[in-house]
């Protein structure tokens, strides 16, 4: 359920900020919740209230924005490389190039999204009060709600079960004081599973209510609540699988599963040659062309056919050949575990196994879905 694809909007200190298409969602169910309440709660007209509930949802988006890039801003610093935040229906992922190294950058890590929260709800708080000083009435109910939600979702993300905030701020202590990180993933999972467990249950409650009362409306809040358990348990299921993986393969690397021997070409192999000796059998394929001995780029069909075939006899491969970038290749003594990751969260098939830039064989994401299932 966690997203991996979205487009990009921008980006901060080197960080990718992406938003699935689940986000529009949650933003226009949200901006309608804010619309009415600013309805029933203030005295404004609509040509007032409503730009500045327009204003008041984005700036709830963007304290979700600034929460997640505090845990990434921290993660860089301690040589954990996060490169992408994606804002979805269930607020932001940032997602990890590895894995915590230890329970201490973990600590530090988890605690900067929530002291972000309430840094902002205090921030928001004085800004309520300077529009109650100004007699700004409806801008100042706005601020209020920032400074409720800010405040509210740095206290939701402190409850102790994983994968929330808490639930990695427990996994750390239990991590320092076990020296397990199976262990004390374990234990957090659960909680984490058991608060999931209660959020459904509390939800199948609300909706209950509403079906035997008219006073309130129960039914959207109810089933909202449901589904936030579910995804609660789904990832903490995932995260705890996760890390038994990685546990499991900590003295694998690469090397491991690589399959040697891969067809190369050379640069200046002509294009007819390269279809030939390899495209013709293989259309599917990508075929690693080398220079010097060394990986430098890789060329498929589909570069071949941008190349009128009258003149592939003619045409070296470095001509079409796309280069092959830092995160394609791996080395060989790579734990397998990091190369998985890197797989996953680029979605890439295959990884190019090489040694001092001389390639020495691949590794496909097909020969590691294997072994996960193995674990």
């Amino acid at each position: 359920m966690i997203p991996k694809k979205g487009f990009r909007i921008g980006s901060f200190k080197g960080i990718s900020v992406h938003l699935h298409w689940s986000w529009f969602i949650v933003f226009f169910l949200l901006l309608w919740i804010v619309v009415q309440l600013f309805q029933l709660y203030t005295a404004a007209s609509p040509a007032h209230y409503i730009p500045v509930a327009v204003v008041t949802t984005f700036l709830f988006f963007l304290s979700v924005l600034l929460h997640e890039l505090s845990h990434s801003m921290v993660a860089n610093r301690n040589g954990v490389p996060i490169r992408r935040i994606t804002l979805f229906v269930f607020g932001g992922v940032a997602q990890m190039g590895r894995d915590v190294p230890s329970p201490g950058v973990e600590f530090k890590m988890a605690v900067a999204g929530p002291l972000c929260s309430y840094v902002l709800g205090i921030l928001f708080g004085g800004a309520a009060y300077l529009s109650y000083v100004l007699g700004a009435g409806t801008v100042e109910y706005g601020f209020i709600m920032l400074a409720i939600v800010n405040l509210g979702l740095g206290t939701f993300n402190l409850i102790p079960g994983f994968p929330l905030d808490g639930g990695r701020i427990l996994r750390s202590m239990l991590w320092h004081h076990w020296g397990d990180l199976d262990k004390s993933t374990r234990m957090a999972t659960r909680l984490g599973e058991g608060f999931g467990g209660l959020l459904i249950v509390g939800g199948v409650a609300l909706v209950i209510l509403d079906l035997f009362q008219t006073q309130n409306d129960f039914l959207f809040a109810g089933v909202w609540v449901i589904f936030i358990g579910t995804f609660l348990i789904q990832a903490a299921v995932s995260s705890y699988r996760q890390v038994r993986l990685r546990v499991s393969l900590a003295d694998t690397t690469v090397w491991e599963l690589t399959r040697a021997g891969v067809p190369a070409v050379d640069a200046s192999t002509t294009l007819e040659e390269v279809y030939r000796l390899h495209l013709e059998m293989a259309p599917t394929s990508t075929v690693p062309v080398l220079q010097q001995g060394k990986l430098a780029a890789s060329i498929r069909l589909v570069d071949l056919r941008a190349v009128d075939p009258s003149a592939w006899p003619d045409t070296p491969a470095q001509q079409v050949a796309r280069a092959v970038t830092v995160e394609e290749m791996v080395a060989a003594d790579t734990p397998l575990f990091d190369a998985m990751l890197i797989m996953e969260r680029a979605g890439k098939e295959f990884l190019w196994v090489v040694e001092d830039g001389r390639l020495i064989g691949v590794l496909f994401r097909d020969d590691t879905r294997r072994l996960e299932k193995q674990v």
